[in-house]
């Protein structure tokens, strides 16, 4: 057996795009990512575009790191000392009911990651339900039902 050779792919953001963040939530404007990457993935791109801050604590992460479910995470919401950011894979977003989602919406830093076109559809009209004017940007035909 021999080894030919490694390939390795980045697209890494655009450079205006931490700053245009920034700009955002500075007028109030509450910037959600919702993307088809891998959960792990997007939390990391998330913290380079500034859509969840360097010290944000996941529920995820906080749930593990002090014995509780994330369900009671999620039900405790954003808590100063607490959890600050929620990253939502899709399969978690499948077994979500409408009043789970709304809980989630609450955190002020939020990342789904994975999802399919018809979930960002559900998290648009989640956000719309709490009556909250949502834009949606995309970069493919999989954004358009949103």
């Amino acid at each position: 057996m021999v080894f030919t050779g490694l390939t390795a792919l980045i697209d890494p953001p655009r450079a205006a795009v931490p700053q245009a963040v920034l700009t955002c939530r500075g007028a109030g404007i509450q910037v959600v990512m919702v993307t088809g990457d891998h959960p792990i993935t997007a939390a990391a791109i998330a913290r380079q575009v500034n859509i969840l801050d360097h010290d944000d604590i996941t529920a995820s992460d906080f749930a593990k790191q002090n014995g509780l479910s994330l369900e009671s995470v999620i039900d405790q919401g954003p808590t100063e000392g607490g959890a600050t950011a929620i990253v939502v894979a899709g399969s978690e977003l499948l077994e979500m009911s409408d009043e789970t989602l709304d809980k989630v919406i609450k955190f002020p830093h939020i990342v789904f990651a994975r999802t399919s076109p018809e979930q960002k559809l559900q998290i648009v009209s989640a956000f719309q339900r709490r009556g909250e004017i949502v834009a949606v940007t995309g970069d493919g035909v999989n954004d358009s039902p949103a």
